[in-house]
């Protein structure tokens, strides 16, 4: 595997959404429609009329794919949404070839250079698109990414699209790629039905078994109490190393029993600041009405801003009565005490915090406060606050994070009135499949494209089973 592919690999498993800040064009042009994955952007696309304006939807795509417009590729899809674009308007892959087989790509070491331009051809493939297959293979061939290629084939209905393959693996492949391969393949293609048909290959993935069992079997054993780390070395480890506090404020849970909680409290008002976030983590997670009086302190100017970050996670998360009450005294207060007390309403508030929660939805923008809109979207669906039907609006148009979209879909399918023949029709053509579905049973079916879209969601191989499913049930009950 290749240092760039390693790399993704890591990023994708240890990212942390919060610590990962996007920037983005304003959502008001037809390629930051495509960049967020909005539905809107890709029912623009496909009422393209003339070569011009097709030209145009075309280098927009193009665009999206080269430079993988998500924060944190992870936690949203768009492969599928790339993919639908480009077989719908009949879309060359031109751009993408040159983008694949160039010298830089053996010299960038950016880990999102081929991901999603790889994803998206296997999309194509599994379509049935030739030139994607033919790509796929001479990327296999000359790139960089090779492996990552290789395991994009077997998605294609093309039988042929792995013919030669286990040649070219075994000779770009050292033994540790391969095994890298096999490790993190699912399913049997295609290291191990190759296991079947090469002795070097199935040296390989029996070594893969043979790991995967002694791993099985270490996991059963009981835990040795003299490796078990306690919680002055969990803190202390936060402390040394603050870029591990988050993890470190999980692992607490695990050793921490209700005689450290001095402790923990201790390190939260005053210890060094990796330790103090990995404190706040803990006691976030248990609920610890104690942060009601850390509040203040912890979320101090002073504070170092990951500090500050962690007591807005740990305080707001908290949905007591005691809470609530404590809140609405802190409401107004600058900085990010008067944001928790925004976090804890949304949570837990009454209709009477109301027009406090709608204030608050106004000042943000949906480029810059996700994670303060996500609280506030929410908390305007669970109270049903009709007046904040504009902001909420603004929120699902111009948020560039698909996830934030979907949680103001939720929200304005209770306040909106023609939801079901506006919004709910847009996310027919959402990237997420959690939107698709959830617009396959309320999207209007006297709205032109409605029908159609729904047959083409429920014969489509690509799409989520559950979304299929979904889209077949509304077209039967018709």
């Amino acid at each position: 595997m290749t240092s760039r592919a390693r790399a993704a690999i890591e990023a994708a498993a240890t990212a942390d959404p919060a610590a990962a800040p996007a920037v983005h064009p304003p959502q008001s042009d037809l390629l930051a429609l495509l960049r967020s994955g909005h539905g809107e952007g890709a029912r623009r696309a496909f009422a393209a009329v003339g070569d011009a304006a097709r030209a145009e939807v075309v280098a927009a795509l193009d665009s999206c794919v080269l430079r993988d417009p998500r924060a944190v590729p992870a936690t949203e899809s768009r492969s599928l949404y790339y993919a639908r674009l480009y077989a719908r308007l009949d879309a060359p892959l031109d751009t993408l070839a040159a983008h694949l087989l160039c010298d830089e790509d053996w010299t960038d070491e950016d880990a999102e250079r081929t991901a999603l331009p790889l994803a998206v051809l296997g999309d194509l493939a599994r379509a049935g698109r030739d030139d994607a297959v033919a790509l796929l293979r001479r990327y296999a061939a000359e790139g960089c990414d090779w492996t990552i290629a290789v395991e994009q084939l077997t998605r294609a209905t093309d039988p042929m699209a792995l013919h030669g393959m286990l040649v070219l693996a075994l000779e770009r492949g050292d033994d540790e790629e391969l095994y890298d391969c096999v490790r993190r393949g699912s399913g049997m293609r295609p290291w191990r039905v190759w296991g079947f048909q090469d002795p070097r290959m199935r040296s390989i993935v029996e070594k893969v078994d043979l790991d995967w069992w002694r791993w099985e079997l270490s996991r059963g054993k009981p835990a040795d109490p003299g490796t078990r780390p306690t919680v002055d070395q969990v803190l202390s480890e936060a402390a040394a190393s603050p870029r591990r506090s988050f993890v470190c404020g999980r692992r607490l849970a695990s050793v921490a029993t209700a005689e450290h909680r001095g402790l923990i409290l201790a390190t939260a008002w005053s210890g060094a600041a990796g330790a103090r976030i990995a404190a706040l983590r803990y006691l976030g997670d248990v609920g610890d009405p104690a942060l009601l009086d850390l509040a203040e302190t912890a979320l101090a100017d002073d504070s170092p801003v990951p500090v500050r970050q962690a007591a807005v996670q740990a305080v707001g998360g908290l949905r007591t009565g005691e809470a609530v009450v404590r809140a609405r005294g802190w409401l107004g207060a600058d900085g990010a005490l008067g944001e928790v007390a925004v976090r804890i309403l949304a949570g837990a508030g009454e209709q009477t915090d109301g027009p406090a929660l709608i204030a608050a939805l106004r000042r943000c923008r949906p480029d810059r406060d996700r994670y303060r809109l996500l609280d506030l979207v929410d908390g305007v669906g669970r109270l049903g606050l009709a007046d904040a039907l504009d902001p909420v609006r603004d929120v699902y148009r111009g948020s560039p994070c698909a996830g934030l979209r979907s949680r103001a879909v939720d929200t304005l399918a209770r306040i909106e009135p023609d939801f079901t023949a506006t919004t709910a029709v847009d996310c027919l053509w959402d990237c997420e499949a959690e939107t698709r579905l959830f617009a396959v049973d309320r999207a209007d079916m006297r709205v032109d494209g409605v029908p159609e879209q729904l047959r083409a969601l429920a014969r489509d191989p690509a799409e989520d089973d559950g979304v299929r499913a979904a889209a077949r049930q509304r077209l039967a009950a018709v």
